[in-house]
């Protein structure tokens, strides 16, 4: 496995990582740890890590372990886990198997601030900002205010359509994935966010806007321009 980072370079990380046994007892603990979890990493240590999280996601966090045991590389998994002065803090976490498969390895980030978005990067031009765009089906197509439509695949239609569904509040990956028809757990999140990266490149090269869809840090997308459904 490689070796980590310094202890001075490890101690201005903003994510803890983690190493955990097969039986998920903590086997070290550095970074943010402590501001994540609450408990000094010390107190952690030789203690399993489903004593830590929520009632109700220990079902689906041990589901979650099956599939990294078995070799499956876990991005943007969350869960609750109880601080020691019993606040709940949500945590994103991203695990796999170490190189020679005996532990467990993990970051985990806090991402109990749903509401950081990223800012616009650019503003629409002028006479577009309160004009709606039109997702349509048949066939599918974009068309932003004032453009000829713009032909879409039936993914990029999903995803839009999932997104202007979520009325201007911010909609999960998973609910993006679950609108492909995809197992939100099998699912490579590289992929949406390859789709994402696409779908912005096709609005810009077909007519010099920017695609209103902003990302939500942690957790998926929000629209901040309407988007009317045709169909």
């Amino acid at each position: 496995m490689a070796k980590l980072p310094p202890a001075e370079v490890l101690d201005l990380l903003l994510d803890a990582i983690c190493v955990v046994d097969h039986d998920g007892r903590f086997l070290s603990i550095t970074g943010a740890g402590e501001s994540i979890f609450g408990y000094k990493p010390e107190e952690m240590l030789g203690r399993r890590m489903i004593e830590f999280v929520h009632p109700d996601d220990r079902a689906r966090t041990l589901q979650a372990v099956e599939r990294i045991e078995a070799g499956y590389l876990q991005r943007y998994f969350e869960n609750r886990y109880v601080r020691k002065d019993g606040s709940v803090v949500r945590i994103m976490w991203s695990a796999r198997l170490s190189d020679d498969k005996a532990r467990r390895v993990a970051v985990a980030r806090d991402i109990s601030a749903r509401d950081d978005v990223l800012p616009d990067e650019r503003l629409q031009p002028a006479g577009t900002a309160g004009e709606a765009w039109r997702l349509s089906s048949a066939p599918p197509s974009l068309t932003p205010p004032g453009f000829a439509p713009i032909p879409l695949s039936g993914q990029d239609y999903r995803v839009l359509r999932a997104l202007a569904n979520g009325t201007g509040e911010c909609v999960t990956r998973k609910a993006i994935v679950q609108a492909l028809g995809e197992n939100f757990l099998d699912y490579d999140q590289r992929r949406l966010d390859t789709q994402m990266r696409r779908l912005r490149r096709k609005v810009e090269q077909a007519c010099g806007l920017e695609l209103p869809v902003s990302t939500v840090r942690s957790q998926g997308f929000k629209v901040y321009r309407k988007i009317e459904v045709a169909d």
